[in-house]
């Protein structure tokens, strides 16, 4: 396979980071270029009036996913679904509900998605227990062994859709 195609990848971040947070950021940008990965980002004011269609748009034109699972909203205190026979104590962090939305779209789309979660993060596309084929994750520290297979698999993506590549 070819080392030096450029693939398009979105990369979706919550908007407002901590000083500790941005390190990470910057930490993934520097590995996603290093891969020869051409990475879009949307700024929060770009989504328009149509964010949807805004994001389908976008997304059918890019080869994968990557979502970082900063840490958005502290629900250590908070009580999940309080007076039903399933009210529990949360445990942990939330990010932006943003980013499972751009985890939905992606699937739809059949591209392969990477989320890397910031430690306490595992609502929704952040659990574990939904990574599979299509959703890998890993840790925010670092893309590991588990990003080096989802780039195969954006590789690949890339190559299904120009002809004559092979």
């Amino acid at each position: 396979m070819n080392d030096s195609i450029s693939a398009s990848i979105f990369l979706g971040v919550p908007a407002v980071l901590t000083a500790t947070q941005q390190p990470y950021l910057e930490q993934w940008l520097g590995w996603l270029e290093d891969q020869t990965l051409d990475v879009i980002r949307l700024e929060r004011d770009a989504y328009g009036r149509e964010p949807w269609r805004t994001l389908t748009e976008l997304l059918s034109h890019t080869d994968g996913l990557v979502l970082l699972g900063f840490r958005q909203l502290d629900a250590r205190s908070a009580t999940w679904r309080p007076h039903t026979k399933e009210e529990a104590r949360m445990a942990g962090f939330w990010t932006s509900p943003w980013l499972h939305f751009e985890a939905g779209l992606a699937v739809a789309l059949g591209l392969p998605v990477l989320v890397a979660s910031d430690e306490g993060v595992e609502e929704g596309v952040f659990s574990p227990d939904v990574w599979g084929s299509q959703v890998h994750g890993t840790v925010l520290r670092s893309p590991g062994k588990v990003g080096m297979e989802w780039l195969k698999l954006v590789r690949r993506h890339w190559i299904s859709r120009k002809p004559g590549i092979s």
